[in-house]
Order: structure tokens, then sequence, then C-alpha cells
């Protein structure tokens, strides 16, 4: 029996220094204790009888003894160093996660910063672009400056130009007729025989034809026809020279030329007075007429058209024609700035045909007046009957004894 338990001791001997041996610590655990306590057991079966197996035993279990402890201690050692190895690695992991936190955080921050200054510049590129429209539709051609700005305004300036012109060419067709406010003919009978010539070559009628008194000319009845004045005729053209031959007939028979001797005498002087009163109150119908006659005669300045058909033009493109279409439908696509620059410029018309009208005032109220001093002529004899009767009556009294 005591045979049996030294040989089983032995066999767990050997096992737990195999697995010293191989280094794997449960099996020294495990080994340790089995064979301490088979070597205790077995120490005690061999110890009970004494002998050479006792010394053997002891040994053996001195040795053993020795053996676990160096391999706990190895243990340890390998424990605390594996500890502390994985130690530093959760240390190192947890600062490389920090700073990968903290990265993270920078790259959240970063983005939001860049997500606002994306917000802002978008912002104020949108701004920008408003502006950038509204300055376009507001200073656009098509949008912003009402209908054909460049046109208008070149349209007005020649409008303008025509009608400032229309004094000077009224002033030249006075200086072409032979009852001009202080000219004096030669001959008035060869005056009334020009005029007499010219109306049977260019102005006879159709009654007057029939009657073998001329031919009938290109305009019958043109220095008789008020009509005339009031339409469209080419400068140079027989029409024009028929509104001046009635503007002529109108005004009357022109003045005959006095000697110097003749005007030096009291009649002569008589005669220059009246000359001088009948060219001022006529000069005014006179001037009133050729101003008619003006602003119906075309010119090749202004593209063969009077001032009046220029007018005329003007004001159709907003109240008829072709234009007027035009007009109204740029109108639809006028932002707030074009139609209240097109309202300034229809109201800049309006003020200049109010001006032109009130020009027109000014003749009228001339007319009038000379009409208002004409009409005097009638009472002037009755009113110089009174003034020779009374100063007869006063000589009269005064020579009385």
């Amino acid at each position: 029996m005591r045979r049996r338990n030294r040989h089983a001791a032995k066999r767990h001997i050997l096992q737990a220094s195999l697995a010293a041996a191989l280094g794997n610590p449960k099996v020294i655990a495990t080994g340790a204790i089995s064979a301490g306590v088979l070597v205790s057991g077995a120490a005690y079966g061999a110890l009970y009888g004494f002998g050479p197996a006792e010394t053997w035993t002891i040994g053996m279990i001195t040795a053993m003894t020795s053996a676990v402890s160096a391999q706990l201690a190895a243990f340890q050692a390998l424990f605390m160093a594996q500890s502390q190895l994985r130690f530093e690695q959760v240390i190192s992991a947890v600062a490389i996660a920090t700073k990968q936190e903290s990265v993270s955080a920078n790259q959240v921050v970063d983005a939001t910063r860049n997500s606002g200054q994306t917000l802002v510049n978008a912002v104020r590129a949108q701004r920008i672009n408003d502006a950038t429209v509204k300055a376009y539709l507001d200073y656009s051609p098509t949008t912003g400056q009402g209908f054909d700005a460049c046109g208008t305004v070149a349209r007005n300036q020649s409008l303008d130009k025509a009608f400032d012109d229309v004094p000077g060419l009224a002033r030249q067709t006075l200086a072409q007729l032979d009852v001009a406010p202080g000219r004096l003919v030669d001959s008035r009978v060869g005056a009334m025989s020009n005029r007499l010539n010219l109306h049977r070559t260019k102005f006879c009628t159709p009654a007057e034809a029939n009657a073998g008194l001329c031919s009938v000319g290109s305009v019958p009845g043109g220095d008789t026809n008020a009509a005339l004045l009031f339409t469209g005729v080419d400068q140079g053209s027989d029409a024009a020279a028929a509104r001046k031959a009635f503007i002529q007939n109108v005004v009357g028979a022109p003045d005959e030329r006095i000697t110097r001797d003749a005007g030096q005498s009291p009649a002569g002087q008589a005669y220059a007075f009246e000359k001088n009163r009948k060219d001022s109150l006529l000069s005014i119908p006179a001037y009133s007429l050729a101003m008619i006659d003006a602003n119906n005669t075309r010119s090749e300045a202004y593209g063969g058209k009077s001032a009046n058909e220029m007018m005329k033009l003007r004001v159709n493109q907003y109240f008829g024609g072709k234009e007027a279409q035009q007009w109204s439908s740029s109108m639809a696509a006028q932002t707030t700035r074009g139609l209240v620059v097109e309202l300034t410029k229809m109201s800049g018309l309006e003020v200049w045909m109010r001006h032109k009208q009130y020009e027109q005032g000014q003749r009228m109220e001339a007319n009038l007046a000379a009409f208002v001093l004409s009409s005097t002529d009638d009472m002037q004899a009755e009113v110089d009957q009174k003034y020779d009767a009374v100063l007869r009556q006063t000589a009269a009294q005064a020579v009385r004894p």
C-alpha cells in the first residue's frame, strides 16, 4: 500500500515538473495543489514507517516547494508586467480617444463655422444679386427708362428745334411779301398786276378757265383758300406760293413809294404816319398768318416733315398709330421707376405744348388788340367832327364883342 502511494506521489511530481516547464500557470497551480496533497499523503505514508523513503520524500517536497514558489514568483512578475502593459495600452487608448474626440470637436466647430460663413456668403451673394437685378430693371432701357428713351429724347429735341426755327421762317415769309411791314413798292398798279399774273398762271380756277380768262392752275384758287395754311406742304412748292399769295391778299394792297420831296411836305408826312400806323396794326395778323404757314411747311432738315406734323407724330406715340401700340406694350414691362420716368417725359411734353399754346395765346391777344384799335377808325370821323365843332364854338365865343 505504501509502495503504491509512493508511485502516485512520484507521478504527480513529474506532472507538476512538466507543467512548470511548459509555463502554464493554471496547470502549475493545479499540479502544485495536487502534488502538495499527494505528497503530503505520501509523505505521511512514507514517514509513517520511517526509513530511506522519508528522506527522499522530504527532499522532493522541498524541491517541489521551491519550484512552486519560483513559478508563483515568475507568474506574479509576468502578471504585473502584463498588467502594466495593459494599463499603458489603456492609457494610450484613452489618450488617442481623447485626442480623436478633440479633433472631432474641432472638426464640428470648423464645419459649423464654415457652414455659417457659407450661409453669410450665400445671403450676401443673394443681396448682391437682388441689387444687381434691381439696378438692371431700374436702369435698363427696356424696363427702367420708359419707352424708347434715346429715341424719345432725340424726337423731343428735334421737335423743339423745329418750332424754334418757325419764327425765323415766318420772318422770311413776311420779307418776301409786297405788303411786308415798312415796305414800299415802286408801283401799286404793277404790284397788283404781278399778283394777277401769278393767279392766272398757278391759281386759276375751273370757273375762270371756262370763262376764258386763264388755264386751270396747279393749285386752283390757292391764293384765296385759307385751308391751305393748315396742311403740310413742301417748301418752294406751288402750294407754298399759294399760301404766301393768300397772306398778301388778306393783308391788302401794297403802299407805293413817294419821293423825298413829297415826303417832306405835310401831305407826305401824313402819308408816312398812316403807313406806319397801318403797318403796326397789320403786321400782327400778317405775322400770325406767316407763323401758321411756317408751322405747316415741310423741311428736308426734319425728314420732310413740318413742325406740326412732327408734333402730331410725337403725340400719336401715346394716343394713336403704330407707335402707340409699341408704347402700350412697353409700359407693361416697365418697373415703377420706368413708369415714373415715362410719366415725367409725358409731363415735360405737356408743359412744352402748353408753352406753345401760351405763345399762340399771346399772338391772339395781339390780334384782338389790333382789331380793337382798327375798329376805332369808324369812330374817328365822328370824333373829329365833334372836335372841330368845339373848336369853332370856342373861336366864335372868343371873337364876340
